[in-house]
């Protein structure tokens, strides 16, 4: 930092970037945990310049708009902006560059990773209907066997049982005439 640098406390950075004590304070603390290091005063107060502004700010809207966890937005601010005024790497507009055309390689690669998966699981979907496909049309024959084989079994039922009631039947007719013949026979 050069000396016509202006330091900014923490409540001028709350106020510019709009959030509160709370929330800058843990951003920091994120930042710090992935080695980003921040200007201190005598009283270990945390003092901003310029540069760890425009780090917050960005860090801020990875949050804001991507909806990215904390954890991951400090690798990125860590990663593109260095380890803070003090930090023993800036970064050029050249190596921003590449930074963000590595990120979209990795973007681009994880969308491509998911496709594949999106394809394997189509496939495996279509595969799926298939088998339910043929499932029910083996249930549908099987349905229509055994309806077949209760009709069979109930028309077997039936004409026993009619053999049975003429059986009966006859019987019956064969007593009586045997009554009938007797009857005659005694004079009954």
């Amino acid at each position: 930092m050069d000396k016509t640098d202006k330091a900014y406390t923490p409540k001028e950075v709350n106020s510019l970037l709009d959030v509160s004590e709370s929330t800058a304070r843990k951003w920091c603390i994120s930042l710090e945990k992935k080695g980003y290091m921040f200007i201190r005063n005598h009283r270990n107060q945390r003092l901003f310049t310029e540069h760890d502004l425009v780090a917050l700010k960005k860090f801020q809207a990875l949050l804001k708009e991507t909806n990215m966890p904390m954890d991951n937005a400090a690798d990125i601010i860590v990663s593109r902006f260095g380890k803070g005024t003090f930090g023993d790497r800036t970064l050029s507009v050249r190596e921003e560059n590449n930074e963000e055309q590595r990120s979209l390689e990795r973007s681009e690669e994880t969308i491509n990773k998911l496709m594949e998966h999106i394809k394997t699981q189509e496939a495996y979907m279509k595969k799926q209907d298939k088998f339910n496909q043929n499932l029910l049309e083996r249930l549908d024959q099987q349905e229509k066997y055994i309806l077949s084989r209760l009709e069979e079994r109930d028309k077997s039922l039936t004409d026993s049982l009619r053999e049975m009631q003429q059986t009966q039947k006859l019987i019956a007719a064969a007593q009586e005439e045997k009554k009938s013949f007797f009857a005659k026979l005694f004079g009954r």
